[in-house]
């Protein structure tokens, strides 16, 4: 019989499991949607004649950064402290959690620099561009979406962790084939490609969007090792859940 903390255990897994899509559709949001074009901004290349523009932008590119090192920091170093603290049954549940949070105040207290932009487009005044960047942008998010549920999405934010334990299961990971322990060893998010164009493909490069993207592509790049054997994998993968749903 299942015990009170693993009851709350379970629990806690299921919530952060709703926070944590809530999150990402905040995420969504704060990525995806056209920006406004502002008439008051400077292009980089004239910075040497509008250097008020400098200051302007100074603030919130420190708080920014500070933002993105700190969501850095604590998706970098969480997983390792939890194992090392004997967690395994709330590691997965503990890791979205504060990933979730740190993720929430980065896209709720982020502050735009607008005063300085490499390139804006005003896509609203074309069907065309607007369709353009809708679609690129919604193939994007459905390759990741589609990458996380091949990778066992409740595995993956903890659910599962948390229902095998009180069912006295060993670590869902056991059961896992060895080429999809392999790659859980080198990525646990799928889709580097599709973040970095989600990141890159904005209508208006600001300042501030500039330094969200170089820094999150350059910790994507660091962090994810993925082989050929992990892209065979992926493949397969793939293949089989098209067969399973033309055969239903």
């Amino acid at each position: 019989m299942a015990s009170l903390k693993q009851l709350i255990v379970l629990l806690s897994s299921v919530a952060t499991f709703g926070y944590t899509f809530y999150v990402v559709g905040k995420l969504m949001l704060f990525l995806s949607l056209p920006r406004n074009i502002s008439k008051a901004h400077t292009w980089i290349f004239n910075l040497l004649d509008n250097r008020s523009r400098i200051e302007t932008a100074y603030g919130p590119i420190v708080y920014d950064t500070l933002f993105l090192i700190a969501f850095i920091f604590q998706h970098s170093f969480t997983a390792p402290i939890l194992r090392k603290l004997g967690c395994q049954a709330t590691l997965r549940t503990i890791y979205s959690l504060t990933s979730s949070i740190c993720l929430h105040y980065l896209v709720q207290n982020w502050l735009p620099a607008t005063s300085i932009v490499l390139w804006q487009v005003d896509v609203s005044d074309s069907a065309v561009l607007w369709w353009t960047f809708v679609i690129t942008h919604g193939i994007c998010w459905i390759v990741i979406y589609g990458g996380s549920i091949i990778m066992d999405l409740p595995e993956l934010l903890g659910i599962k962790q948390a229902y095998y334990d009180m069912k006295q299961y060993a670590p869902p990971i056991a059961y896992k084939s060895s080429e999809l322990r392999n790659l859980y060893s080198h990525v646990r998010h799928p889709s580097f490609v599709g973040f970095t164009i989600i990141l890159f493909a904005t209508n208006v490069m600001s300042v501030d969007r500039l330094l969200l993207a170089v820094l999150l592509t350059t910790y994507m790049y660091v962090a994810w090792s993925t082989d050929q054997s992990d892209v065979a994998y992926q493949k397969q993968q793939l293949q089989r859940k098209k067969l399973e749903l033309k055969s239903q």
